[in-house]
């Protein structure tokens, strides 16, 4: 028995123990990481610095310049590059020939290689930074270790975040260790990658482009359940955006939906679009609510606190909120929960919501919501939404065969610039806010699109439209109910629609582009609308001036080419 167990021992320390190469580019934790090897039974070969910073902490190291039988070249240019190292990560430990030849060779085989590479991504992202710093920061050693292991099926690390996950797998003697060695093996060959395609990407000027993420969360199915194995992917590093979907917790509910993803995008660009219109125009952002159906905001509302800005969101269109999701610009609290659930709600039925998002949320808030089972999703970066929160990323669309790609729509209009043009009466302060809700709902819903807002809140979008007057028209009638009516034969069915006049009247409309006849701006007009914003550039635009000005209207007027706000037209 005493011998049997001696076995199984030296049994156990020879599966957790090996060769390892270090060689990173970041030393915090590094120290640690070979402390835990050496404490397995590792032999550690390192390159320079990593060698020097493992060394004054008294671990046994061996510099791989012994290994490859010099120092540094070229203003450490060179270090890593060598036959040595290659033969130690492609040979097949299985090969008794692999194995004689490094023998002969007096090469070691090499079992774990831990790399990173230099920060080329930071560097091309520093705007201080030149050409030649670049290139200075471009790595071919990391990459071409990294690639050697990997095609050599070592233990092959690639981000410090692994380094306890493999210390522990080593210690719990490798289970799974095919599956292990591949989940390795891939984040290895996509950090590389990422890496070259940032390079590419920064060289060519952006003649070549496109999109290099890993798998975040997995949805049920896409848009509809036949479009299985859909997910979010994501890679939100270097310069991080706190507004990535993959920055958001999902809190509470039923796992987010592909739909769900979708609208959350959609809320985002609506409401950093509010807040960084109003911090520019007014120089404070408001409380936020938007509430989308189909991407499109069907209400919306900014107010000096939450639970107003949400009440007129909610109020704006009762029926259109049914189902959708909402997002605000403030914690959760039990009030605000309370609100989303009852708040012009006819009796104790509970409002129907696909989600909430918010900047946090209370316990008690969500006991309440769990009532419903709605989703609950935070993001602390909702509580302090400015100009900068605006998404600065260039946006790619997929097409058939290829994609289409350009700069993200983050125009922001400022009313007192010189290229704005007004028509008509001054406008009051009131109507210069509305103003600015209303565009940054309108260019952020699909085109075409007609917004109208009275009094912070949002009462009609007539989005996604083939002509202006049927957006003027859609948005009108969102603002009130449509009610059938069948004649007598019950043959034929008729739709009358009354305007809400009362909730029409001084309300302020905003048009994604040019009127290219007065008919769509006499309607808001003759409807009660006092104040319109569009663009210029129609060879109609002294026809609408004039029909706005016989009415009364204030027409405000931003050229087309530098404010038209179609958006996923």
């Amino acid at each position: 028995m005493p011998n049997s167990s001696r076995t199984e021992n030296n049994k156990q320390k020879e599966t957790k123990s090996g060769i390892a190469l270090l060689s990173v580019y970041d030393k915090n934790g590094i120290v640690e990481f070979a402390e835990g090897l050496v404490k397995l039974g590792w032999q550690i070969y390192a390159s320079g610095g990593t060698a020097r910073t493992i060394h004054e902490h008294g671990l046994a190291v061996t510099d791989i310049s012994k290994l490859v039988g010099g120092q540094a070249i070229l203003g450490h240019r060179v270090v890593t590059l060598s036959r040595e190292i290659a033969a130690g990560l492609l040979a097949n430990p299985a090969s008794e020939s692999d194995r004689q030849e490094l023998a002969t060779l007096n090469i070691p085989l090499i079992d774990l290689v831990c790399v990173d590479m230099y920060p080329l991504e930071e560097t091309i992202n520093n705007k201080e930074a030149s050409k030649s710093d670049v290139i200075e920061k471009t790595d071919i050693g990391g990459p071409t270790m990294l690639r050697a292991a990997a095609k050599g099926r070592r233990i092959v690390l690639s981000s410090p975040e692994q380094r306890q996950l493999v210390l522990q797998w080593l210690q719990d003697n490798k289970p799974n260790e095919e599956q292990f060695i591949d989940n390795l093996v891939a984040r290895a060959e996509y950090e590389v990658t990422r890496y070259v395609f940032t390079s590419a990407m920064y060289h060519s000027d952006h003649d070549i482009s496109g999109f290099i993420a890993k798998r975040i969360t997995s949805t049920k199915y896409g848009e509809n359940p036949q479009q299985t194995e859909a997910a979010l992917y994501a890679d939100n590093r270097v310069v991080a955006d706190p507004l990535g979907l993959d920055q958001f917790t999902h809190v509470q509910g039923i796992e987010r939906s592909f739909i769900n993803m979708t609208d959350i995008d959609r809320l985002l660009q609506t409401i950093t679009h509010i807040a960084a219109g109003f911090e520019k125009n007014f120089s404070v952002v408001p409380a936020i609510a938007v509430g989308v159906k189909h991407g499109n905001a069907c209400g919306a509302g900014v107010a000096t606190t939450p639970l107003e800005a949400v009440k007129k969101m909610l109020e704006g269109d009762t029926r259109a909120i049914f189902g959708g999701i909402i997002m605000v610009s403030s914690n959760i609290d039990k009030t605000l929960a309370e609100a989303l659930m009852y708040h012009a709600m006819e009796g104790d039925k509970p409002r129907l919501l696909d989600g909430v998002v918010g900047a946090s949320v209370t316990e008690d808030a969500l006991e309440l919501l769990s009532r419903n089972k709605l989703r609950v999703v935070v993001n602390p970066a909702l509580a302090t939404l400015t100009q900068l929160s605006l998404d600065q990323k260039r946006r790619l669309r997929p097409v058939r065969g290829g994609a289409l790609e350009q700069p993200n729509y983050d125009f922001v209009i400022d009313l007192k610039a010189d290229y704005m043009a007004y028509h008509g009466k001054e406008l009051r302060e009131e109507q210069r806010h509305d103003l600015i809700l209303a565009w940054a709902i309108g260019a952020t819903s699909n085109s075409n699109t007609i917004t109208l807002v009275k009094n912070g809140q949002l009462i009609g979008n007539g989005v996604g439209q083939q002509d202006r007057i049927g957006a003027a028209q859609l948005a009108l009638t969102r603002t009130t109910t449509a009610l059938p009516q069948l004649t007598d034969r019950g043959d034929k069915i008729q739709m009358q629609i009354t305007l809400d006049r009362k909730k029409l009247a001084g309300a302020c409309a905003y048009s994604d582009s040019f009127f290219p006849f007065p008919d769509g701006p006499g309607l808001l007009a003759q409807a009660g609308i006092t104040a319109i914003l569009a663009s210029s550039g129609s060879v109609a635009d002294e026809a609408v001036i004039k029909s706005l000005s016989d009415k009364g209207i204030t027409l405000a007027m931003v050229p087309d080419k530098i404010g038209r706000g179609f958006y996923l037209h």
